[in-house]
This record gives C-alpha cells, structure tokens and sequence, in this order.
C-alpha cells in the first residue's frame, strides 16, 4: 500500500537531506560543546545560532536554543515580569502552547486575558484589537499563521500598533518559519519562538527563541553552562541567560544541516508548496460533502482542514490511514478556541511539503472521494 505523509503542520516528514547525516556524524564523535570542550571549534550550537539569526536579519547573541517552541513561550511568559490585573492580548486562533501557560497564569497570577476573534473574511478581527489595545495591554501574542487553516495574520500591522503604544510583542512562528520569510524587526516581533522540526525539516527536540536587545526577561532556569563555573549564580549574559544545562547538540546538528537545505532551497520551497496547496484547495473544493475550514486561500500555507457531512473526522482519518497508507490529523489541533468559533468538534487537516508530489495529492483527493461514496452507499 502506498505510504502518503500529509502531517507537516505537526512535524515535517522526510527531513532534509543532510539531517540523518549529520546526526550520525554526531552521534559518532565525542561530545564536544563549544566554549566548554577542547576540539569544539565548529560544533552545530554555534553554527545553528549563526544561522538562525541570519535567517531572522537579528544579532546571533539574541537567539537562545531550546529544545522546542513551547519551552520559549513559557520562558517569555514566567520572565516579563507579568503581575495581577496586567491585560495580555492574544487570539482565538492560538495552539495550546500559547493558551495554557497564559491560562495557567490568569488562574494562578490573575493576570487578565483578552481574545482577538475572527472577523466575517474569517481575519483576525482588527476593531475588536484595536479597542483591546486602547486597554493598555502589558503583551499581544499571536500566531503568525494557524495550525488548523494555515491562514496568515497581518502581523506586520498588528504588532506595528502595539509597539506605537509601548506594548511588547510575542510572534509564534511555528509554522512559517522556513516557508514564508520572517524577519523580525520587519514584523514588529519583539520576541519570536519556533521549533526546528516543522518549516525547516530538522529533528524533534530542537527549537529557538528570539529576544530583541531592548527587552530584559528574568531568568527562569539555572544550572551548568561549563562557562564561568567559578559563579554561584547562572551568568546573566546572553544567550547563556536563558540556556541551562547540556543542549541537545545531536538535534542541533541535525537542525544546522536543515538550515543549509532551506537556504539553498527556499525559492524552490515555497513556490511548490504554493502549488501543492492550489492544487488541494481546488481537489477538496470540488468534491461534494466536503466542507473547507478557511476556503480562501490566497494568504496561507499549505494547511488545509476540513469535514465532510455526516462522518466523524476520527473516523475519516482511521480509514485514511488504514485504508489508504495517507497519514494525516484529526481532531482539535491543539486548537480549542478556533474550533469552537469554526462550529466543528474537529477538522480532517492535511498539511504537504515541499517533498510531496502533485501524484500524492491527487491521491489524497481520489482517497475522499473513495470513503465518501462507500459512507453514502
């Protein structure tokens, strides 16, 4: 049976060439972290953080290695310095790793959350956030695409009228960095968080957090640096501020090789996967009982999610699976508010790549049809 990968907005799948490679390679040395071991001259943490910020157009010294987007947001949100009553502004379109910790801090610190709907173009809703910010927001966090339609927000003008106000900014660009250019100063994102293994194709367990020179986060965590042992406190210089312990160098290999490919490679990603999405939006548009989420697809990502009448999308995605070799998402996306504003307990999402083929598509597309016809016999 032929094997279809469309689960990308989760974690990209094959990863880059080079990314095994260099992993093994990792694996097969002894471990040597740079300013610590003797031979570690060009070891992937300090090529990755080189490259990551030529990648944002942001100083090198700015990016601080995690090992996922979700470990950046939480180290933003415990570190700003948030207290009770402060106003933090973000979307109904935000994953859990944004939600829960913003949750978390509104039951335990009271500070108070305020949502951006959707609009009737299912846009951010842009009066609803402007009078938000006329509340004196402390933070506006936003995902600059979603995980469940793929849509691209406007965040170059939204974060624009936050900071005309002195309101600090959080971009989760999970799902765009290495498919769409993000340059943070030019999108106004005075923090920015996004995992390796998604946009850029590297191994799970690799992320990145961008903090501009002009903000100041507490240190959550401390411990081993092998730099400045003679300390009893963790250095306070960046980015060893927020790095603590021994980092996943062998991710971080893998992570240095995907940025090579995607620097290569970019054009020639983003024009194909531009038509592998065409092509899908058109496919599903055009079979009947099947209803598309966000059906305006000019400003997205190769993220589509949809239902089809009558049949639950677990059930729709088991026989996806089982029936056809297509392995995709179903359910809520980590994304509760979304879905509740969408009308649906759960969407079918297929998200393609860069290395899938038009064949796959059409394959996906000739698989629905398929499970429709034999639901409606």
């Amino acid at each position: 049976m032929k094997q279809t990968y469309l689960n990308n907005a989760s974690a990209a799948f094959p990863l880059a060439p080079g990314v095994i490679e260099a992993v093994h390679k990792s694996l097969n040395e002894p471990p040597r972290i740079s300013g610590r071991d003797v031979g570690a001259k060009d070891d992937s943490i300090k090529l990755c953080r080189m490259k990551l910020a030529l990648l944002l157009s942001v100083d090198e010294n700015r990016i601080v290695l995690t090992p996922n987007a979700t470990y950046g947001l939480n180290t933003i949100f415990h570190g700003i310095g948030l207290e009770q009553g402060d106003l933090v502004i973000t979307s109904i379109m935000e994953h859990n790793s944004v939600l829960r910790p913003l949750k978390m801090l509104e039951d335990n610190w009271g500070i108070r959350l305020q949502y951006i709907p959707l609009d009737d173009e299912m846009k951010l809703d842009e009066n609803i956030y402007d009078s938000l910010l006329n509340k004196k927001p402390r933070l506006v966090v936003l995902t600059h695409a979603s995980n469940v339609t793929g849509r691209i927000n406007e965040i170059k003008r939204f974060f624009q009228k936050a900071k005309s106000i002195g309101v600090l900014t959080v971009l989760d660009a999970s799902q765009t960095v290495g498919r769409i250019p993000v340059k943070a100063d030019e999108l106004n994102a005075d923090m920015v968080v996004f995992p390796g293994y998604k946009g850029l194709r590297a191994p799970l367990g690799c992320g990145v957090l961008y903090i501009n020179p002009d903000v100041k986060l507490n240190q959550s965590y401390s411990g081993g640096t092998g730099i400045k042992s003679d300390l009893l406190v963790h250095p306070k210089e960046m980015p060893l501020r927020h790095e603590a312990g021994t980092p996943n160098v062998h991710m971080f290999s893998g992570l240095n090789a995907a940025l090579d490919f995607n620097f290569e490679n970019f054009d020639k990603i983003t024009q194909k996967e531009a038509e592998l999405k065409k092509l899908l939006y058109q496919g599903l548009s055009d079979i009947e009982g099947v209803n598309i989420a966000d059906p305006d697809f000019a400003e997205s990502l190769p993220i589509v999610s949809f239902t089809i009448s009558e049949m639950e999308a677990e059930l729709v995605g088991f026989a996806l699976m089982e029936g056809f070799g297509i392995e995709c998402r179903t359910g809520l996306h980590c994304a509760p508010l979304l879905h509740e504003a969408l009308g649906v307990s759960g969407t079918i999402r297929f998200s393609p790549s860069f290395f899938n083929e038009e064949a796959e598509i059409e394959y996906a597309l000739s698989a629905i049809r398929k499970i429709i016809n034999e639901n409606n016999k």
